[in-house]
Parts: C-alpha cells; structure tokens; sequence
C-alpha cells in the first residue's frame, strides 16, 4: 500500500520558517501544533499560519498513526491515517501516537501514550519509502539523519498493515511472516526473508551504526526475562527497552538482523541481544558476521528508510 500515493492527491507546496525541520511541534503528550511562520499550499488554496496554531486532534488510539489535513473551516485537524486514506481529503502532515514515551536518558522509556516527536513528518519531509506509518526519524554523527520502524517485524500481514505496527505478534523463526505473493507464509525468518520483505516495501535493514545510534537510550546490559511476543509492550517494566527515539523493544527483546554495514558488500548481522541475553543485551550489542541461514525463535527484524526533504 503506497500510503504516501494515498494521502498526498493533490499537488503540495511547503513553505517551512524552519529549514530542515518538520512543520509539525509536539507540545505535549497529546496536544501538537504547526509552527509559526509555515505556508502549505494545496492545490490552488494557501494557508497561511502566522502563529503557533494547534492541530484539533480525536480521542487518540495507542499505536495509530494520524494525518493533518484542514477542514472546511481552514483548520488544522488529525484523523486516523487509515480513514484518512480513503477519503477524499488531503493530507500534508503527520505522526505517530505511540503507546508509551520515548527514554529521555540511559534508562529507556515510560508507559505513558503519547505523540512520538520523532515521528513529525510532512509532505516535504518525510521517509523516502511508500509507507510512512509507524516511523521515526534519527540523527548520527556527521549530520545523517535516516527512518527506522518504531516496532518489531510482525507475523501478520505486513503487505496492507506495514512492517511496522502495534500490538500484533512479533515475526521470528517460529511465527513467521506472510510471503510477499500473500500465499501462505515463509519457510524461515533468515537474513534472505527479512531483507526481501523490507525491499519489497521500499525499506532495507539497519547497518551497524544506524543500529547503535537507533537504540541509544535504553537501558543497557539488560533483558526482558521472556519472549516479549507482541509488539510494542511497555507492561511490566518493558519500556526500558525503548530508545530515545521511541523505538520499542530496541534491545532484550528479540535479536534484529542487519547488516554490518559495508557499503559494498554488506555482511549478515544480528543486533540488540534477545530477551534471555541478561547482562549482554543493549545499544552496541552486536554479531557481524552472523549466519545468514538462521532462523529461531529469538531473532526478528526492524526496517530503516533514507530522509527524503523536497
């Protein structure tokens, strides 16, 4: 589903007071606004915000993601991006809504719902990828900045609901992903799978300092003590392992693969520790040259995407 196709029908120009920076400003948990000095001009209609102006939002839904359109007032609204998609609307802006907080220090997050700041995008600043839902923006040294999946691979059917959603069944070696013809599903979860399901949605695998800088924020040298099972979990002490990005179960949760990074010739790797790697698991837990034709109940995988700015 080209969810970018869907939203975006009409032709948008985005005049931006901040350059490099989504339109979007969270201000609270629940509460975002577009920013002061942004012009978004929608086919031949210009709206012009002259002041920090509050998006009117619904009752929100931990795990969805929401678009901003205007209604037939001119104001800014949030609708669920799924609705959104099949309506007549267009939609210039969004975010995530995610189920718990992003970790503000070394310790990870918390489990309180809110807006995932790191997940503002707008038409003009975006993941490079069809499908934006369900994914947050992060910065490395040097200046990069790329997109990676708030959640874990789920088993379901990641070919209408993305590779990145809340609360379904995280894909491992034993609950495997659907096939990408949606004709049964694969034989095995190993570097091969999980490579060709994030190429088929325009996405690739995390290299090794992507994942390092993705998971920075957890709590380090740490695991979860259980096979975590859905996606998204913040219950019971699990926020711990969300990043400073928002990313859930980052590390001690489920083994990720990736690659080692090569820009030639890039290698199988598998990052994060499982959720029985007690004191090794955390944000530089690392194989580099893992067996690319394993599959087991402990490892899964997380999709990245390029920064697109127009």
């Amino acid at each position: 589903m080209n969810i970018a196709a869907s939203i975006n029908s009409a032709p948008i120009l985005i005049e931006r007071a901040e350059p490099s920076s989504p339109i979007l400003a969270v201000t609270g948990h629940d509460t975002i606004s577009i920013k002061a000095g942004t012009i978004v001009t929608i086919g031949d209609r210009r709206h012009a915000f002259d002041t920090e102006t509050p998006v009117g939002v619904p009752h929100f839904v931990a795990g969805q993601d929401y678009a901003v359109r205007m209604d037939v007032d001119g104001q800014p609204i949030a609708v669920d991006i799924g609705l959104e998609a099949g309506s007549d609307g267009v939609s210039f802006a969004g975010f995530h809504y995610a189920p718990g907080g992003n970790a503000t220090a070394r310790a990870g997050g918390d489990d309180m719902p809110a807006i995932n700041p790191c997940s503002c995008w707008d038409a003009g600043f975006r993941p490079a990828c069809p499908d934006i839902r369900g994914m947050a923006l992060v910065g490395i040294s040097g200046g990069k900045r790329f997109w990676a999946d708030i959640y874990l691979l789920g088993r379901g059917d990641h070919l209408a609901n993305g590779t990145s959603r809340f609360d379904v069944i995280i894909a491992d070696g034993r609950d495997l992903p659907s096939r990408l013809d949606g004709d049964g599903r694969f034989d095995k979860l190993d570097y091969a799978a999980a490579r060709a399901i994030y190429a088929h949605h325009g996405k690739q695998l995390l290299g090794a300092e992507e994942f390092f800088a993705v998971a920075y924020g957890v709590t380090e040298r740490a695991a979860r003590g259980k096979d975590p099972k859905l996606t998204g979990d913040v219950a019971n002490g699990a926020a711990r392992f969300t990043s400073k990005w928002g990313l859930f179960d980052a590390t001690g949760s489920m083994w990720q693969w990736g690659t080692d990074g090569d820009p030639d010739d890039p290698r199988p790797a598998v990052f994060g520790g499982s959720w029985w790697n007690v004191g090794h698991a955390g944000s530089r837990c690392a194989a580099l040259d893992f067996w690319a034709g394993y599959s087991n109940e402990n490892i899964s995988a997380r999709g990245r995407s390029d920064h697109l700015e127009a």
